[in-house]
């Protein structure tokens, strides 16, 4: 059931479902006239549309909505969209694409928590409208933390997308940015994993006054006392999912570079294969395309320590992260990293209390196989990078140092209160 062992202290779990809908017209917000207004204000507003946005929010917290689903008054409204906006696109694509954008934001706003003193929010998506929700109707203070900027995240996945059609993409995009800004300015408090993050926030609205740096925290104990298991071959590393975002065909490209150069290599893929099964068997493909069967293994799901002490260097080849976990773990383990310069990973590795590896920019296969190569032949340099890495994290990236900060956090939330 759980990804992870529930701490003793966890008392409840509370299951919400954001597509299921109850039409109940007991305990209802607004009379549906009204809140039609109110929606078709919000979308023609240009400025403070997140304070309007919160309006809504406060009036309708624990209280149902779905029933204007169901309204002449919604019918009309939506047909008056239709004709401004979208005339040119079938209607019924257009009713369809429309209720896919309100279901969950609706089951998300009648998702009213239990009472607390404090509701955590760890993404600013349908999540936050809940803890909103909770902060309104119970009282409670709203700490919101993002280890990725999600509406970025959103935006990049939508531009993208194939089954979205063009004329709708920029609307569902603005709905994840309304959502994001709105979790800004109402938010106690605002946490992310490092500061260029902020800049993101901040260019949305954020009060830099809220605004705080939590950086993610490892076990050190757990991966710096993993044993080194002597091997006759140069190992390399990639952990994480076998998905495009990691760019692990970039990755086999490099060692494909590397094995050139040092032919007792060996990359170990370790990590599911099962979440995007088409770009898996690309990755295949490309292995037996370059004839290096044999020498490069996909362990599936597996327990990275159960691999590190075998290990010589990890390479990330993603072209998106935030503060990767598994970036400070290998360097945990005593391993230099090769990772591409995006989210936070090469002010990690670039760290000025110790270099732990290398930076390539993200799809630049030539330039991972050279520093691959570079580490490959110099043993003295990956143990001075092993050393700093070590270092580094036992410093600053602790679970110890991770959990105080959000202990006094807390805190002084609620001394705000």
């Amino acid at each position: 059931l759980f990804g992870y062992k529930p701490p003793k202290n966890l008392k409840y779990i509370y299951e919400y479902l954001l597509f299921s809908s109850d039409y109940s017209k007991t305990n209802i917000a607004f009379d549906e006239r009204e809140l039609v207004r109110y929606v078709r204000q919000l979308i023609e507003l240009k400025e403070e549309r997140a304070k309007y946005f919160a309006n809504i929010l406060r009036a309708t917290a624990g209280k149902h909505i779905d029933y204007l689903l169901l309204s002449r008054t919604f019918w009309d409204f939506l047909n008056d969209i239709y004709v401004r906006y979208f005339q040119e696109e079938g209607f019924p694509g257009f009713y369809w694409t429309v209720i896919g954008f309100i279901i969950p934001i609706l089951g998300a706003i009648q998702a009213l928590p239990p009472k607390a003193d404090i509701y955590h929010s760890t993404t600013t998506g349908y999540a936050v409208l809940s803890a909103l929700t909770g902060k309104y109707y119970h009282g409670g203070k709203l700490i919101v933390t993002e280890h990725g900027i999600y509406h970025r995240e959103r935006e990049i996945e939508i531009t993208k997308s194939k089954s979205v059609p063009e004329v709708y993409k920029k609307p569902w995009i603005e709905i994840f940015k309304l959502i994001s800004e709105t979790a800004y300015a109402e938010c106690d408090a605002l946490t992310t994993l490092f500061e260029k993050n902020q800049i993101f926030q901040f260019e949305l609205g954020a009060d830099f006054r809220k605004m705080h740096v939590i950086p993610n925290g490892i076990d050190i104990e757990k991966f710096s006392t993993i044993k080194k298991v002597e091997h006759d071959t140069f190992n390399v590393a990639m952990v994480g999912r076998v998905v495009p975002i990691k760019d692990v065909v970039t990755g086999i490209k490099a060692f494909d570079a590397l094995v050139k150069e040092v032919p007792n290599s060996r990359l170990y893929v370790i990590g599911p294969t099962d979440e995007d099964e088409e770009y898996y068997q690309r990755c295949v493909n490309l292995v037996e395309l370059l004839g290096l069967g044999g020498k490069v293994i996909f362990t599936g799901k597996a327990n990275v320590i159960d691999y590190y002490g075998m290990m010589d260097v990890l390479l990330m080849s993603s072209i998106s992260e935030g503060q990767p976990l598994v970036q400070l773990e290998a360097m945990a383990a005593g391993l230099p990293v090769v990772v591409t310069n995006v989210g936070n990973c090469p002010e990690i590795a670039l760290d000025p209390d110790g270099q732990s590896g290398f930076v390539v920019e993200p799809k630049d296969y030539v330039a991972m196989a050279e520093k691959l190569i570079i580490l490959a032949k110099d043993k003295g340099l990956r143990e001075t990078l092993a050393q700093n890495g070590r270092r580094v994290v036992s410093q600053k990236y602790t679970l110890e140092r991770m959990i105080n900060s959000y202990r006094q956090l807390y805190e002084e939330v609620l001394r705000n209160a």
